[in-house]
């Protein structure tokens, strides 16, 4: 029966503890973590060692960093039960994660590449994880009759981590970019009336602006080219770190020679 299935957890940090506590009720459970040793003080069962976690398991879900990954799949492959799942959901380069379905593979066992796509401690276990991999179905199918919210996509092993990383690459340069023009116009003393304007932009964002984003960067490039260089003096003259409009002016100069790509759908 599926709720006998047992189950190990590699890591138990933040995504750990959320993922822990809502599985522990569910399924026999337990935990490995070298930076959380076994305590008497209750919670998901944390064990002394990864064999001991992994050993008998019929799922593997391996929550680290993604530095230590392939470190906790190279230890893990010894004790892994032929035909288990090995559902990897570190953050890590697509290029590691098919690295871990070979080591996996010849354990006997089969490799999911999971990618969570969006804050965990938001939403617990419905948290949205994509899923790739030849077994990625079976993983979905184990984590949906236990609350959590996976979809398999197909592909290889590093197909999930793509899409994770190319949205990381949006996201996260957004952030930058915010955090560096909020520094640039509190020192130019327009830090109330620039926040109202980023919020409006934001706001008001929608497919036609877009495609406007990327045609105008095709058709003006030149012209944005100046203006970012003078943006970049502008904020070497404020004394504020300039990275981002740096590398903006740098892409834009790229896009003089290249152009841009082409949105879905469109020539």
């Amino acid at each position: 029966m599926a709720s006998l299935m047992q189950v190990a957890m590699l890591g138990y940090g933040e995504v750990g503890h959320v993922l822990a506590r809502g599985l522990a009720p569910r399924v026999p459970l337990r935990v490995y973590d070298p930076a959380h040793p076994p305590s008497p003080s209750g919670g998901p069962p944390l064990v002394a060692c990864n064999a001991e976690a992994v050993r008998g398991a019929d799922v593997v879900i391996a929550v680290t960093t993604g530095a230590d990954s392939l470190t906790a799949c190279e230890e893990s492959r010894p004790n892994l039960r032929p035909g288990a799942l090995y559902a990897d959901l570190s953050t890590s380069a697509p290029g590691d994660k098919l690295r871990i379905a070979e080591l996996v593979a010849s354990a006997g066992a089969s490799a999911v590449d999971g990618a969570i796509m969006a804050p965990i401690p938001l939403r617990g276990l419905a948290t949205p994880i994509l899923a790739s991999g030849d077994d990625a179905a079976r993983f979905a199918d184990f984590a949906g009759r236990h609350g959590m919210d996976v979809t398999p996509i197909g592909g290889s092993p590093g197909d999930a981590a793509a899409r994770k990383l190319l949205r990381s690459v949006l996201v996260k340069g957004l952030s930058a970019l915010v955090i560096e023009s909020r520094r640039a116009a509190e020192a130019a003393g327009v830090g109330e009336w620039f926040w109202e304007h980023l919020l409006e932009t934001v706001s008001a964002a929608d497919e036609r602006f877009v495609v406007r984003l990327l045609a105008g960067a095709g058709q003006h490039s030149v012209r944005r080219v100046h203006e970012m260089h003078a943006a970049t003096r502008m904020l070497e003259s404020l004394g504020v770190p300039h990275a981002m409009t740096a590398a903006t002016a740098a892409t834009l100069e790229e896009v003089t020679r290249t152009g841009v790509p082409p949105s879905p759908g469109r020539s």
